[in-house]
């Protein structure tokens, strides 16, 4: 009989500590825990260099992004480079080993997954923005506790956080394909390897797993906050001009 009590005293504690906490309780935690709200808040750009690891190979590379909603990613591909870029209009890749010397406007479901993408952290203002969260119990994220938290989008779309309960920072995101070959299968982004730049704290690895199995890692080797970065560097460049004849053809 004690130790019923006992179980059922633990799980009316456990469950009474979830009650105290409100969605915004954690997002208020997580931003205290991580170099805090403004310092989020007046980031202006962010560089990063990585490794991606992918299908047995590594490939190094730099991700650049700045407000509102701009990303470039360079990737050397055995040697070529290779580049996806979004000026906040245009969606497009320059790989010349594909596309030729010129760059080519992304089609329409590639240019979506950069296309939605924005500098700022979702719940940074999420209520100004017209996004919603609830929080839904906690879960079991590979042996660690954690808040699950699902961020439902203006436009729509859901994604799921599951918050660590110690640290208060999320270990994982998780959403559903829409379109493709993959619609509706499940992609699980793991963060992990937090550290500090600049007084924020970021994970340094991503693995991305889709229907449970890896499909991508990403170490990061190093970050840099708030260089400047001009506009015309996401801009999509012009069509190469052929170069004239010789002239020197005699009829």
């Amino acid at each position: 009989m004690w130790k019923k009590l006992s179980f059922l005293f633990v799980a009316l504690l456990s469950i009474s500590a979830l009650q105290g906490q409100t969605a915004d309780d954690i997002i208020k935690n997580y931003f205290e825990n991580t170099g805090g709200y403004d310092s989020w808040k007046s980031l202006t750009s962010q560089k990063a260099v990585i490794t991606t690891a992918m299908q047995g190979m590594e490939f190094k590379g730099t991700v650049y992004s700045k407000p509102p909603n701009k990303m470039k990613v360079e990737v050397d591909v055995m040697g070529t480079p290779m580049v996806q870029a979004y000026d906040g209009k245009d969606a497009w890749m320059l790989f010349p080993m594909q596309t030729g010397p010129d760059a080519q406007l992304l089609p329409k479901e590639q240019a979506e997954a950069m296309t939605e993408q924005t500098f700022e952290w979702p719940f940074v203002d999420y209520a100004k923005k017209g996004h919603t969260i609830e929080l839904e119990g906690k879960e079991d994220i590979e042996g660690a506790e954690a808040y699950k938290l699902k961020l439902t989008k203006k436009n729509g779309k859901v994604q799921i956080f599951y918050f660590d309960a110690e640290h208060y920072v999320p270990i994982m995101m998780e959403a559903l394909i829409e379109s493709g070959p993959a619609k509706g299968q499940s992609v699980q982004t793991f963060m992990s390897d937090y550290q500090e730049v600049e007084g924020l704290m970021m994970p340094f690895y991503t693995e991305v797993k889709v229907g449970g199995q890896t499909a991508q890692k990403v170490t990061i080797e190093s970050v840099t906050l708030n260089e400047e970065l001009s506009d015309d560097m996401f801009a999509m460049p012009k069509k190469k001009e052929a170069a004239p004849a010789s002239g020197n053809d005699k009829n």
